[in-house]
């Protein structure tokens, strides 16, 4: 090719640079670091959140912040690392027949749970937890008995099914995308998911360590003596995940457990649905919706 032709010839431009959505590789260890740094992070803006509106400082409708820090603070390990769940685990397609399997289950897990956890409970509220704290421990101010003698009223009926509403997407659905969805399954790409087995399930030490974040995590937003005992529940979750291959059976078992716990402690006394706080269960589903997109 002569001078002339090279003049004539336009250059050709550079090839636009092709964007690397590969995840990132990393160690052991920086694995953790994204997982504990999200983790901590997470609990110290539900802790904020839920003091400012102990306080005052914050309506009761925008606890739905504390739903949306769990459904977007996985999105972080996508900025920093290119790492997200595979989405048959947090949003199966198609997904009717993944809600029907949750739902047979829900169904299963209740049958063989629940009758005897409602004599456990029953035992418990009514003497139990008394005669252990007054009879072994020796406390001045013993675990008080209760009985089953509150109803419901129309406006408490009402109440309760909002509530049902609630600790279904802006619980069961946000704690179970965070832990079971995201801190369970990254996790596993550290330890062997296929450690060990249990009525079918595969599952590696994943799952019991986000069993102990999960449980540890309450308590670091809002301490409760009661709350080792979510322990027990939070491995039905993770195995359910294990089990199911996603999220949705977790999130169904999750709402049941927490709202059966609300009927209960009502029935008997321990914390009464107030019919005023329909209003604020709308506002935070209302919220949810037009902040959450």
């Amino acid at each position: 090719m002569d001078d002339a032709e090279r003049r004539s010839t336009p250059a050709r431009s550079p090839s636009p640079a092709v964007a690397d959505d590969s995840p990132r590789s990393l160690t052991p260890r920086g694995i953790w670091l994204e997982v504990i740094a999200l983790y901590l992070g997470s609990c110290l803006l539900i802790r904020v959140i839920k003091a400012a509106v102990d306080g005052g400082l914050m309506a009761n409708d925008w606890l739905v912040l504390v739903a949306l820090v769990f459904f977007y603070t996985p999105g972080l390990a996508w900025r920093w690392n290119r790492w997200e769940a595979a989405r048959e685990i947090t949003d199966p397609e198609p997904f009717k027949p993944a809600l029907r399997e949750a739902a047979k289950w829900l169904g299963l897990l209740v049958i063989i749970i629940y009758p005897l956890f409602l004599v456990g409970y029953h035992v418990l509220q009514t003497e139990g937890f008394h005669w252990f704290t007054a009879d072994v421990l020796g406390m001045k101010r013993p675990y008080p008995r209760f009985s089953a003698g509150h109803g419901f009223s129309g406006g408490v009926w009402l109440t309760l099914a909002m509530q049902l509403i609630y600790q279904l997407i802006c619980v069961g659905w946000a704690e179970e995308f965070f832990y079971r969805g995201y801190m369970q399954t990254r996790l596993d790409t550290i330890y062997r998911p296929d450690r060990f087995r249990l009525f079918g399930a595969s599952f590696g030490l994943a799952l019991p360590i986000t069993c102990v974040l999960f449980t540890l995590g309450h308590s670091l937003v809002t301490w409760q003596w009661w709350q080792p005992f979510i322990f027990f529940p939070a491995l039905v979750f993770g195995w359910l995940r294990a089990r199911t291959g996603n999220i949705w059976a977790g999130v169904l078992f999750h709402a049941w457990s927490n709202s059966v716990m609300i009927v209960l402690d009502h029935i008997y006394g321990i914390t009464v649905l107030d019919p005023t706080t329909f209003g604020d269960l709308l506002g935070d589903l209302s919220n949810l919706f037009r902040f959450g997109g």
